[in-house]
């Protein structure tokens, strides 16, 4: 009888301590904490506030709750974590790179709406702060590189591995990396152990190729 007592007195603590917690959103960590990154938008009109990490503000409304960070209507987004009616997201340039919590209805997820093939991955991808990633083919294996902020020179191999569909799992101990292709944008996501210098590889990179054919494709239109 004393055994089946304890075990019904421990049972509360133990839904305490399996019960879900709101997921980490912060710009110190979010390439490291955010799981099926995706790029998007935001939609509709009107500025969103953004909410922030202080435990409860995503279930009830509460004094002190939103960020102070304001997103305009058309701003390109990378989109996490959600929980209750809000996805966790970073601004991206040309906005200010402000991250919170924003309502779900004001967000729409864009990157997996392009088609790619293998030969979408190639080429050199420009990130934040003059980061350079470079991916190279041999037969079906893919090479990532961390290039100086040149641009020029070997740099340095993050990992090798065939892609699985528009997801690249590579990296090299201790560091593990995930790449996901979408469109002319490649999220990069680590685990907290790849950084190269000073600098990690997680992040949202730009396809210098498609920037390029754009580029061309503009110039084109201008000289008719």
């Amino acid at each position: 009888m004393k055994k089946a007592l304890l075990v019904l007195a421990l049972c509360p603590f133990a839904a305490l301590a399996t019960e879900p917690q709101q997921p980490a959103c912060n710009a110190a960590d979010f390439f490291q904490t955010q799981p099926d990154l995706t790029v998007g938008r935001v939609v509709d009109a009107g500025n969103v506030e953004l909410m922030g990490e202080r435990a409860g503000c995503l279930d009830t409304p509460q004094d002190g709750c939103h960020s102070g960070d304001e997103v305009e209507p058309g701003s390109s987004l990378v989109i996490g974590s959600r929980w209750n009616n809000y996805y966790c997201v970073q601004v991206l340039p040309p906005g200010k790179a402000v991250v919170g919590w924003a309502p779900e209805q004001r967000v729409m997820k864009t990157g997996h709406m392009a088609d790619t093939d293998f030969s979408s991955w190639l080429g050199q991808w420009d990130g934040s702060a003059g980061r350079v990633l470079e991916i190279l083919a041999k037969g079906d294996t893919l090479h990532l590189r961390m290039l100086p902020s040149s641009g020029k020179g070997e740099g340095t191999l993050i990992g090798s591995a065939e892609p699985t569909g528009d997801e690249l799992f590579l990296g090299e101990e201790p560091c593990a990396t995930r790449a996901s292709l979408q469109g002319a944008k490649l999220v990069v996501t680590d685990n907290g152990q790849c950084a190269i210098g000073s600098a990690s590889p997680g992040g949202v990179y730009s396809s210098r190729a498609a920037a390029q054919r754009m580029e061309r494709m503009f110039e084109g239109l201008g000289n008719r």
